[in-house]
């Protein structure tokens, strides 16, 4: 039975081409071998304790284990770890069976106009319709036509869930994204995202400028409203909450703050320069965005 150490040198930092990759991952012995390794490491629990051979190969549908082996042995390094004990799993096999489990590559989904509860920031109708289409999720008012988001969302949320128990998670995976835009750091690949300001925005969204957080390894944008840069902000919060209001419990599409320029005014654009201004009746929040960096909140 093969278990024991190839002694090949190889660079572990070394950059493996996407070609290859995908090519290692394109058998469905080492796909399967993949699942079986991520989900007996899972059954091990959090320590991750090395799977051995036997108990892998007995996860894939062969009994040739001179095939089964030489799969292995191809997924070794890039997705998979050979230690004295067995085997682990690495990181980037996780992600494949992760986006295996989340229908990420081979899910599709719908949903027609359908009518949910809430109301819109624009009209003050309570006439909210969502879509689903694309791998996006489109939320709008009926009444005055407004379209008030639509982002990308995995068409495995979908599953055994209920319409409103998707609009919430909808809800908490666009704040997820901005959130983490906003403190410099991409939502989908962790590496650096820069923010700007740019006005190369469909004119039906009604906004003059916006601003904008692309990564510079996987080019991943995420493009709030100037108001949604406040959402966590702890002065914003807090002045909210002492009007009795919780941003965190309506869906942001609710909020004028996140899906209108109500609130906000362009000071200047060489350099971009933004103050949103939100009322209240004991006082006015006032925030300066400077390019896409909040640099000051006052509540007077």
């Amino acid at each position: 039975m093969p278990t024991e150490e190839d002694d090949t040198e190889t660079d572990e930092n070394a950059t493996l081409p996407p070609t290859e990759a995908f090519r290692l991952l394109s058998d469905g012995t080492r796909l399967q071998t993949l699942q079986g390794l991520v989900e007996l490491t899972d059954e091990s629990g959090y320590g991750s304790e090395p799977v051995s051979f036997s108990a892998l190969h007995a996860q894939v549908e062969t009994d040739d284990s001179a095939h089964f082996n030489y799969h292995l042995q191809e997924l070794r390094d890039q997705f998979v770890e050979q230690t004295e004990d067995g085997y682990r799993a690495r990181y980037p096999a996780r992600k494949v069976v992760r986006a295996i489990r989340a229908g990420t590559f081979t899910e599709r989904a719908a949903l027609a106009d359908e009518p949910i509860d809430g109301t819109c920031p624009q009209c003050g109708d309570a006439d909210l319709r969502v879509s689903y289409t694309d791998e996006k999720l489109h939320v709008r008012c009926g009444a005055c036509e407004t379209g008030l988001t639509s982002n990308d969302f995995p068409p495995g949320g979908f599953e055994e869930r209920s319409l409103a128990d998707v609009l919430h998670a909808f809800d908490r995976l666009v704040r997820h994204r901005v959130s983490f835009a906003v403190d410099g750091v991409c939502p989908e690949c962790t590496a650096k995202m820069e923010g700007h300001v740019t006005t190369d925005i469909p004119t039906t969204w009604g906004y003059e400028a916006l601003p904008a957080f692309d990564c510079v390894r996987c080019d991943f944008s995420v493009l709030p409203s100037f108001g949604m840069l406040l959402l966590d902000h702890p002065d914003v919060v807090a002045f909210h909450r002492n009007r009795g209001e919780d941003l965190r419990e309506p869906p942001f599409w609710e909020l004028a703050l996140c899906v209108s320029d109500r609130y906000t005014t362009i000071e200047s654009r060489e350099p971009w320069r933004v103050t949103v201004r939100v009322p209240g009746e004991e006082g006015e929040l006032v925030a300066s965005v400077e390019g896409a960096d909040v640099v000051d909140v006052q509540v007077s």
